[in-house]
């Protein structure tokens, strides 16, 4: 059955292009095998950025047919083809996560993804996980399982905005052809988000890589491509042949040659955006030898049919499974086994769900009705994820049996035992637990601590001054480490700025103070921006020459994800302080905290706190020994904090506080409860 919108090329075009049908299966195969693990597609994140050519072509190729055959361009028939082809597979695959993640994973991981899809139900997820993923800390819980719809969302924000610009466009009064401004003004929009790409990528990776004005260009590209289809049929079949190949090859350079260390998108961007547009640019001319000879045979055709579907529907899969077995990811042959799932979910949903919308009849015939639809189940997909939510957050706690406390922030040291020792009495979640569990699992990592602006992105190795407490104040406190000195953030700076002493911050996630090689988050191999933060940071350190240096650090693995022999983690802390030069500097180390299941663990044991207790002693004790040691050999003074945590066991509930953001991280409240113990342990007036 045909809708009459299956032509996403211009009008000089084939009304179908095998090559890019088999593009899309290319571009779909890199993501999903690299989230699968295979280690050889270090870069498989690139399939996205060819997604992004290819959406630009076909939109514009769709709108230059419009224009072509009727001399007009429908906004509203442009919204309806969108509504049709987008939003019914993605609200099923938004519904079908959430009660997923609610029946399999439980109520807190199910809310903080009921959370996600509400954005990615209205095509903001981009912006949403751009905005908590800014803080280390966030990225210690394990992945969203909707985290995947951003990309669809930088996609619709374009298409917000790419219509307008053709219609004005086309509506100027000049000479020149409708062919010839939407180049221009697309060249501009080229350069504009690219040079955007490249310099906020630098100051701001994560911001960068979820921004729709980084990612614009790539779109605009695709949109160039097809602008440029009378020009490009011009072409030798020698050089389209030729160009197309190029082109494929740019992409399997970055696939295999990318990794999570790539300052991304940046500039790097533009090897598999520009090698996608070559794909389609010399496909224009149908080379018998260009690289649609094997992009249009028959499995690449199919699998692109599936891609979209199959680009929703992996991730969550992958991820839940994953969530399940208790494990950050799994093994390669068991994401694949879950990959063949995701494959039959693609064919159901292609099936029963995107070609029926797609050509139903009365959608086609009735210019409003797929806008309509695209609004009513965009709605539909809120309330369903709203309830959803509501009902589960209704039984997330019970009724408790602890008294809540009423000392506030400057708790003494007494107070503060006096209700750890309480804590272990604890059976109950009590009513008014600041945070709530839900709240607990669902608020932002941005707002829960971390000095603001100052957390470098992984492929980063300096920050700015990053200067805080009272900034008049005539001693100076340097607080240096990884995220365990961000979760402390909050509290020190406001013992700094009652003590009036100026507050420097340097903090790095997964970086550790000491001076020791690691491998980046999510990735092998030694992480170079953790070497070369480490010399930036004890540089700044030395030209502060401060009154104070407190430092804190949580454990990592070697480059080759190895575990530190406690002499090395030892000396690693000697020789942070031997490179410190500053003579009159007093130097502290705050030990790590006890390890807990904190939040998670509370959503499903309400009613029994103890279960989620555990024992003082860790593997991270004699870690914390080591680095004891190697406070007192250099002079410096160490503060263990397990005291204000544990008494017989380490709880997850002291008082009416929820004490963890997760397994390893204070919660901002409790934190800044022991502003008073903390103040006084670091010899400082307290709030």
């Amino acid at each position: 059955m045909a809708s009459g919108d299956e032509s996403g090329t211009a009008p000089e075009d084939r009304p179908f292009r095998p090559d890019v049908e088999g593009l899309r299966a290319v571009a779909v195969a890199l993501v999903v095998l690299f989230h699968s693990g295979i280690s050889a597609l270090s870069g498989g994140y690139i399939g996205v950025d060819v997604f992004f050519v290819i959406s630009g072509f076909v939109i514009t190729g769709v709108l230059l047919r419009e224009r072509g055959s009727s001399g007009r361009t429908s906004i509203l028939a442009f919204y309806g083809r969108r509504c049709r082809r987008i939003i019914p597979a993605a609200t099923v695959v938004i519904i079908a996560t959430v009660f997923l993640t609610y029946s399999y994973l439980g109520i807190g991981t199910g809310g903080q993804t009921a959370s996600d899809g509400k954005w990615a139900t209205v095509f903001l997820a981009n912006l949403h996980f751009s905005a908590i993923g800014t803080d280390y800390l966030g990225s210690q819980r394990p992945p969203s399982p909707l985290q995947n719809y951003w990309s669809l969302s930088v996609e619709e924000q374009f298409y917000v905005i790419y219509p307008t610009l053709f219609l004005l466009l086309a509506a100027i009064r000049t000479r020149l052809s409708l062919r010839t401004r939407l180049a221009i003004g697309l060249v501009f929009v080229i350069g504009g988000s690219l040079f955007f790409s490249i310099t906020d990528t630098a100051s701001h990776a994560t911001g960068a890589y979820f921004s729709p004005f980084t990612r614009a260009w790539e779109l605009a590209l695709g949109a160039l491509v097809a602008v440029g289809t009378p020009w490009l049929k011009r072409l030798p079949n020698g050089t389209a042949a030729l160009t197309t190949w190029l082109g494929f090859g740019a992409i399997l350079v970055a696939a295999f040659t990318y990794t999570s260390q790539t300052a991304y998108p940046g500039s790097l961007v533009a090897v598999p955006v520009v090698g996608a547009a070559l794909i389609i640019a010399g496909g224009v001319k149908a080379p018998r030898f260009g690289a649609e000879a094997l992009l249009g045979l028959a499995p690449f055709r199919g699998l692109g049919k599936l891609s979209y579907s199959l680009y929703l529907w992996h991730w969550p899969i992958l991820i839940i499974a994953a969530e399940y077995a208790g494990k950050t990811s799994l093994s390669v042959p068991q994401n694949l086994g879950w990959v063949a799932v995701a494959l039959l979910a693609s064919v159901l949903t292609y099936v029963l769900v995107e070609n029926p919308v797609r050509h139903a009849k009365p959608l086609l015939r009735i210019r409003w009705a797929s806008v309509g639809l695209g609004a009513v189940v965009v709605a539909l997909a809120l309330g369903v994820v709203t309830v959803q939510s509501d009902l589960a957050g209704g039984s997330a706690v019970g009724p408790g049996n602890a008294t809540r406390s009423a000392a506030g922030p400057g708790a003494t040291l007494q107070a503060v035992r006096r209700l750890v020792v309480a804590a272990d009495g604890i059976q109950r979640v009590p009513p008014g637990l600041s945070p709530s569990v839900s709240e607990a699992l669902t608020e932002p990592a941005s707002n829960w601590g971390g000095p603001p602006g100052c957390q470098p992105a992984v492929p980063q190795s300096s920050v700015p001054s990053c200067e805080f407490g009272d900034r008049r104040g005539r001693h100076t406190l340097v607080f240096y480490g990884d995220s365990h000195a961000a979760m402390w953030f909050r509290a020190l700076d406001d013992i700094a700025t009652q003590a009036h002493w100026r507050l420097f911050v340097l903090s790095k996630g997964a970086c550790p103070a000491a001076p020791l090689p690691t491998h980046p988050p999510g990735a092998a191999g030694r992480w170079v921006a953790c070497d070369q933060w480490h010399r930036f940071a004890i540089d700044r350190i030395n030209r502060i020459d401060p009154d104070l240096l407190i430092v804190t650090q949580n454990v990592t693995p070697t480059p080759d994800s190895r575990s530190y022999t406690k002499a090395q983690w030892r000396s690693g802390l000697e020789q942070l302080f031997k490179h410190v030069t500053a003579t009159k500097t007093v130097k502290i180390v705050i030990g790590n905290l006890p390890l807990i299941r904190g939040p998670a663990c509370l959503a499903s044991h309400s009613d029994d706190v103890r279960a989620c207790s555990t024992a003082p002693r860790s593997y991270l004790t004699p870690y914390d020994l080591a680095e004891r040691r190697a406070a007192t050999a250099e002079g410096a003074r160490y503060i263990s904090v397990t005291p204000w945590f544990c008494a017989k066991t380490c709880s997850a509930v002291i008082g009416n506080y929820n004490v963890y953001f997760n397994s390893a991280h204070v919660a901002l409240g409790y934190s800044r409860f022991l502003e008073g113990v903390l103040a006084q342990r670091l010899n400082l007036p307290s709030v």
